[in-house]
């Protein structure tokens, strides 16, 4: 059993691939109406896979998937599963959830003081909620997830604890 959650990439990754993705295609597209094919076959083609595979990263999803009472993090594309990790439950037995900030700042010019005082707070952050699976005494614990939406969160507890041995 499988369960697609939310996107792979967080906004400020998501935001940046799609300005490469428009530049690669405004470039690739420039390219193709304006020279002739044969000339740069080479650097379209090339182009033209980088596009591509810029789109094919932006589909991607995160999610769970479960065989045989066992516990994976996946990848999918278009509903097909990409890549799984496995995770390791067999000394864990609860689940549970902490909240905190999703942060990253952009911030260049912390070594140029009369440019840092200028510089625009380019701070983004964002609640996020980790998924933990501890043994009883919560002495041993391992980070499964981290997600973004509280309905997303709901759904992959309520996945490991159907499709393991899991409890919350």
């Amino acid at each position: 059993m499988n369960i697609i959650l939310e996107r792979n990439l967080d906004f400020k990754q998501f935001q940046n691939l799609i300005a490469l993705t428009f530049v690669t295609g405004m470039f690739l597209l420039g390219m193709v109406n304006s020279v002739d094919f044969k000339s740069y076959y080479r650097t379209e083609l090339i182009l033209f896979l980088l596009t591509t595979l810029c789109i094919f990263i932006l589909c991607t999803k995160k999610g769970l998937s479960a065989e045989n009472q066992k516990l994976y993090n996946a990848i999918f594309l278009f509903g097909f599963k990409l890549r799984k990790s496995q995770i390791e439950i067999s000394d864990s037995d609860q689940l549970f959830i902490t909240q905190g900030k999703l942060s990253s700042n952009y911030a260049y010019t912390y070594k140029i003081r009369e440019l840092h005082n200028w510089e625009p707070d380019l701070n983004y952050s964002i609640i996020c909620f980790n998924i933990f699976i501890a043994d009883e005494t919560k002495t041993h614990k391992k980070k499964i997830l981290t997600l973004t939406k509280p309905e997303k969160v709901k759904l992959a507890i309520d996945f490991m604890v159907k499709n393991t041995k899991l409890n919350h």
